[in-house]
């Protein structure tokens, strides 16, 4: 009977030291590097050898068929959809990122027409757009588009990536009472240089199922790059504003496009694809466990 209550003793002595000190160990996490990766894609706004910057005059010379002219250009928004990511690997094959609808944006608040109350889209900048789960590989292109597919664009309650109708040109700069997005939009003033203080506001947007078709920007990268659990990868374009004034050699007159002017919102969108965004580099990041 003494070994029994011994025995018995023992066992709750046991119970009240593991109630009084409880141990907790660290498991170690273990990366695997076939797991999926992340991509950083940065849109890094100029305007030619100048950083882009909202509210500041920049110089302009126009040469047209009548003359050359000295302008300024102030801008206040700058706000496109980068939509429909794939990645090339090395051996040709396209993997598409699902939900790959990112808001692209430089702006000053902008007043929502549409909603009660006065609410503002508060002011923006966003040039960065990270992508995960990235299947582990080694890729040479990026290709992606610029504007919103048909399936959203008809219906924009539809929600996907960051699309919805309560987030940026869904609602603060949508166009048709909310029926469809805006592709790309500049805005802001355009001033005479000199000679007279004449001024004359800027609104050049594009849009519309038509114009998606075209749209799609593929990026050759001079050296694979390798994404896995281990080794993330940042890729940097450039958009030079500068660029885009080249949609029209007429901007006095044609300080508005939209719907109504079909051939310049083309204009307007391949002097974006073509001249404005252009590679600048890409690498790979070694990622540490955690």
């Amino acid at each position: 009977m003494k070994k029994q209550n011994l025995f018995f003793a023992a066992i709750a002595a046991l119970v009240f030291t593991s109630c009084d000190k409880t141990e907790i160990k660290e498991v170690e996490k273990i990366v695997y590097a076939d797991q999926a990766g992340s991509l950083s894609l940065t849109f890094d706004a100029r305007y030619g050898d100048s950083d882009f910057e909202l509210n500041k005059k920049y110089p302009y010379q126009l040469v047209n068929s009548e003359d050359t002219y000295d302008l300024e250009f102030e801008f206040n928004r700058l706000r496109y959809w980068v939509s429909n990511v794939k990645l090339v690997d090395k051996d040709n094959k396209e993997h598409a990122l699902p939900d790959s609808y990112y808001l692209v944006e430089e702006t000053n608040e902008i007043e929502v027409e549409h909603l009660i109350n006065g609410e503002k889209y508060p002011a923006k900048k966003r040039e960065k757009v990270t992508i995960k789960d990235i299947p582990s590989g080694e890729y040479k292109a990026i290709k992606f588009s610029i504007g919103v597919d048909q399936k959203y664009n008809d219906n924009i309650t539809l929600t996907a990536g960051e699309l919805g109708s309560l987030n940026g040109m869904g609602v603060s700069d949508g166009w048709m009472w909310f029926t469809s997005y805006k592709f790309l939009t500049l805005a802001g003033t355009m001033h005479w240089a000199a000679g007279t203080p004449t001024s004359k506001a800027l609104s050049w947007e594009t849009g519309s199922n038509e114009l998606f078709d075209g749209a799609e920007k593929t990026i050759e990268l001079a050296t694979p790059l390798k994404i896995d659990a281990q080794n993330s990868a940042k890729i940097t374009l450039d958009v030079d504003v500068k660029e885009l004034l080249s949609a029209t050699d007429q901007p006095w007159t044609n300080n508005s496009i939209s719907q109504s002017k079909k051939e310049l919102m083309k204009a307007f969108r391949d002097a974006f694809l073509s001249k404005s965004l252009t590679f600048k580099e890409a690498g790979s990041v070694s990622v540490e466990a955690n």
